[in-house]
């Protein structure tokens, strides 16, 4: 269950998550939440290379190394943010 809570910044009255939601259905609770709010919801995909994710994470400090294969496995099963799916606009950042 999504704690609307603790992603409403109330000053705003916006919602921000960061994270690693690879597919349709991990992002539609929190579209749920924000139309439950009234707030159109817009995702950021910031487009990264597999190799260039790898090679950042490997330059990270050791305590914030993600696995290889988890970031192969978000990579594998990502399906790219859609209006179809109730986003507003999304934004493409190519890195």
């Amino acid at each position: 269950m999504i704690d609307p809570d603790h992603f409403l910044e109330t000053e705003s009255g916006r919602v921000y998550v960061d994270a690693a939601l690879s597919g349709a259905r991990h992002r539609a609770p929190i579209i749920a939440v924000a139309r439950g709010y009234g707030v159109p919801v817009d995702a950021v995909w910031i487009r990264v290379p597999l190799a260039v994710a790898l090679e950042r994470n490997r330059q990270r400090r050791a305590d914030r190394v993600v696995p290889d294969a988890s970031i192969r496995s978000v990579a594998r099963l990502f399906e790219p943010p859609t209006r179809e799916e109730g986003f507003s606009a999304v934004r493409i950042v190519e890195v």
